[in-house]
């Protein structure tokens, strides 16, 4: 049986009660139901709920625990269910607190089924108890040590232990300092150490200070108790006449191969000049039908009888280790041995030599790993399973955004090479929405596959991205610049011709920009956009394979130059313009806000869009100018709104990250909405979640003071930046924007639904309020009404408009 096969699949149950209804189970998925034996019907009746699932006889201190966990917000417990057949079942549980649509105290709660990993710890528990009792009733003396950070410590020691030594068995002292020398304590704690990490018998010879007797400890690792604390079992012996030295070497042997008989580690002794090899296990010797003696052990290979065929070299190299020169060692292998089938095992040893140098004895410890083996391998896997998630598209299996920058960066450190040309090219799938539009979204997905197909398919491809929607990013390398274009023209011409099978009415084409990397450590983001200029240079230009990045685009930016030098004249002169894009309620469909957004209004009437010149004043800083500037006209307006006596609603407004780095902005914002005489709880402050990839811990201040100023903050744009989660949730932020990237989707995929659910559970957990941008359709906006969401904003409702055209609708 390979590694791969132990790997257990985790199974979960999830439902969810309503805490504000009696403990009613709302819904349950099929693994609820399998785990516990219930039918839906008697869910569903109300027959079952939250508290009836408990043992009567569990359930007063299970509710306490609930009560810790829902005040911390949610967590894990283990406790037990009663089942459909009134039996009890040992779950582990994951709770998740929620505040549903209706105001209830709700809460969504996963199982897994943890009986066979109770069984087991009772198991070991039982076993420590057992080998207890033996201790007790063991002729000898008889003491076993615990390893503290300070030095050994007697745990449980026998009457003729003390008397040994000359301590009191009923009132001993517990301390070793009274009865051997500093420099004893020193060595027999090193042995101690030497026989917990190799898990060997040590002999250790000590002299009594009061007596002047000599006393031998032979001690073996036992295991760990409750703190984790090493636990030795020793047995003393007097050695001071060798009559009695040997009588009790005899019997404490005796006692020790009663002690190995009786737990599931195997001692083992190997004679390497008569090549036998002998062990204790009971489970060893009725296998083998055997005294647990086996004869020319390595001569005959005899463990290739009972070791996996995989695992025979590393085994036997441990072996031809241990005889060749005096050592200690390990090694872990797959044994059918003790068990039926394969399991993993660890032998430790260590080799003993003559005065020549020579081995003569091999000894030591054969114990099983096998639920260590389980348990990484399902760690392993289960993370192999989340990075791979987390770090690619769940369209179409290629990297992610982030973790493509991450990848290529690394890639192109070690590739890059002055004889081969390196190119990051970005691509879009043109008049992509014809096919979401016409066919469907599945339709779409399956030709966002094909294209991704194509990209893995290529020989030049050294990784690939979807980024969002039909736009996808490569890093490609060949021989030339040359073969590196004609490589993109036939990856393009391919996907065209396999779409024009599929959809002869159709053109698919695709749009490419290339930008040639010169260095090995040249910025990904930066080169990213570069082809991605040079895209825009060449979208719907189907006579050209893709548009290569030049000169002439780099002359682009001194054009920015001009952009900001205008800005400040747009401002003074009125061209700069305040638009508001109204946000509704989704079940009523009533304004319940707006957001701000700006707009540049050409000498003929026309407009620029953010997109056009946001980043450019980004770069240059002038954005911060720019936001005061917006957010004094909406100060105005809503002073205005005021005055003329209208309803008033709040008003979101964007702040770059720049201000961050302005001691003086929260009094500012302050002053000026004071100034203007508007309530800040109408103003929502907008940070950008890219604003938490930087100066996080400044960022938090500058928020708490707004917050405390009586401003609300919005996080804009949420699951587009790079940003950790965890930092995220724990911002001081009042309402989190879901970015449209998240909702495109969800008509078509009940993956993406899910995934919005998850996320959107998260954020509620924090109490923050969630509203979703970029609804454009009657069926995304059903959907998250469906599932408990109230506000949205996007062009279903509604475009952005000037303030004008917005009292005009919204304002009468």
């Amino acid at each position: 049986m390979s590694e791969g096969e132990h790997i257990k699949k985790v199974f979960c149950g999830r439902y969810t009660v309503d805490n504000d209804d009696g403990g009613r189970i709302i819904k349950c998925n099929d693994n609820f139901c399998v785990l516990t034996g219930y039918t839906r019907e008697q869910i569903e009746s109300g027959e079952i709920n939250f508290v009836s699932l408990v043992p009567s006889e569990d359930r007063e201190l299970y509710l306490q625990k609930v009560a810790v966990v829902a005040k911390d917000g949610g967590g894990i417990l283990e406790h037990r269910i009663v089942t459909a057949d009134g039996g009890r079942l040992s779950v582990i549980c994951i709770a998740e607190p929620y505040t549903d649509s209706r105001g209830h105290n709700c809460a969504s709660i996963t199982i897994s089924d943890i009986g066979e990993r109770l069984m087991m710890e009772q198991d070991y528990i039982r076993s420590q108890r057992e080998i207890e009792t033996l201790i007790d009733y063991m002729p000898g003396a008889i003491v076993v040590y615990k390893l503290c950070e300070d030095g050994l410590r007697v745990v449980k020691a026998g009457r003729e232990y003390y008397e040994m030594i000359g301590d009191d068995p009923e009132n001993p002292s517990g301390s070793l300092g009274g009865f051997f020398t500093d420099d004893q304590i020193r060595e027999l704690k090193a042995a101690v150490v030497e026989c917990v990490e190799m898990r060997l018998t040590f002999d250790k010879e000590l002299r009594l200070k009061r007596s002047g007797k000599w006393i031998m400890l032979r001690g073996r690792y036992y295991g760990r108790d409750a703190d984790g604390r090493d636990i030795i079992y020793c047995a003393a012996i007097d050695i001071t006449e060798e009559k009695k030295r040997r009588k009790k070497l005899v019997q404490q042997n005796l006692c020790f191969t009663l002690v190995a008989e009786n737990t599931d580690n195997t001692f083992f002794e190997y004679d390497n000049e008569t090549d036998i090899f002998t062990s204790t296990s009971k489970r060893l010797k009725k296998h083998y039908k055997s005294d647990g003696t086996f004869p020319r052990f390595i001569e005959l290979h005899t463990a290739e009888e009972y070791v996996h065929a995989d695992d025979c070299d590393a085994y036997y190299n441990a072996w031809n280790d241990a005889i060749a020169k005096p050592c200690k060692g390990s090694v872990d292998y797959r044994t059918k041995a003790y068990d039926d089938d394969y399991k993993w095992y660890r032998m430790v040893y260590i080799s003993i030599g003559s005065d020549k140098g020579e081995v003569t004895n091999v000894y030591g410890m054969i114990y099983s790993i096998d639920h260590i083996k389980l348990l990484r391998s399902e760690l392993d896997s289960e993370k192999r399973e989340i990075e791979r998630l987390s770090s690619t598209d769940h369209v179409t299996g290629l990297l992610n955004r982030n973790s493509f920058k991450i990848t290529a960066a690394k890639m192109l450190k070690e590739l890059f090479s002055e004889s081969m040309s390196f190119a990051i090219v970005y691509s879009d799938i043109n008049d992509f929405s014809y096919i979401n539009e016409n066919f469907g979204y599945e339709a779409g997905n399956v030709m966002l596959n094909d294209f991704a197909d194509i990209i893995r398919g290529l020989d030049t491809t050294v990784c690939g991205c979807r980024i969002y929607s039909d736009y996808f990013v490569g890093l490609y390398r060949a021989r030339s610049r040359d073969k590196l274009i004609s490589s993109i023209a036939e990856r393009n011409k391919s996907f065209t011709k396999k779409q024009r099978a599929k959809y002869p009415m159709s053109d698919t084409q695709i749009s490419s920009g290339i930008y040639f990397l010169h260095s090995a450590d040249e910025d990904i983001t930066i080169a990213m956009d570069n082809a991605n200029l040079a895209r825009r240079s060449v979208k719907g230009r189907s006579d050209i394979p893709g548009g290569v990045y030049t000169e002439r685009m780099r002359k682009k930016r001194s054009h920015d130059q001009t952009i900001a030098s205008e800005v400040w004249n747009a401002m003074t002169s009125g061209n700069i313009e305040l638009f508001l894009q109204p946000k509704f309620d989704l079940k009523t469909r009533k304004i319940i806000g707006a957001e701000a957004l700006t707009r540049w209004r050409n000498p003929d009437g026309t407009y620029k869009l953010p997109y056009e010149f946001i980043d450019v004043l980004e770069n240059v800083g002038y954005i911060t100018h720019l936001d005061m500037y917006i957010y004094e006209q909406v100060l105005k307006c809503l002073a205005e709104w005021k005055r003329g006596g209208k309803p008033l609603i709040p008003i979101s407004v964007n702040f770059s990250r720049k201000h961050n780095n302005d001691p003086d902005f929260v009094a500012k914002v302050a002053k000026l909405a004071e100034f203007y005489g508007v309530d800040k709880n109408l103003i929502e402050i907008e940070i950008t979640e890219s604003c938490f990839t930087q100066d996080v811990k400044n960022l938090f201040t500058n928020m708490r003071k707004l917050r405390e100023n009586g401003f609300k903050i919005d996080i804009d744009d949420f699951g587009t930046g790079y940003s950790s989660l965890s930092v995220l949730l724990e911002a001081p932020v009042d309402i989190v924007k879901v970015d449209k990237v998240f909702i495109d989707d969800i008509g078509s995929s009940e993956r993406s639904r899910e995934y919005v659910d998850r996320i959107c559970s998260l954020i509620k957990t924090t109490r923050k309020e969630i509203i979703f941008e970029g609804v454009e359709t009657e069926e995304q906006a059903q959907i998250l009404a469906e599932s408990g969401h109230s506000m949205a904003q996007g062009w279903l409702f509604d475009k952005a408009i000037s303030v004008k055209e917005f009292n005009e609708k919204y304002m009468k």
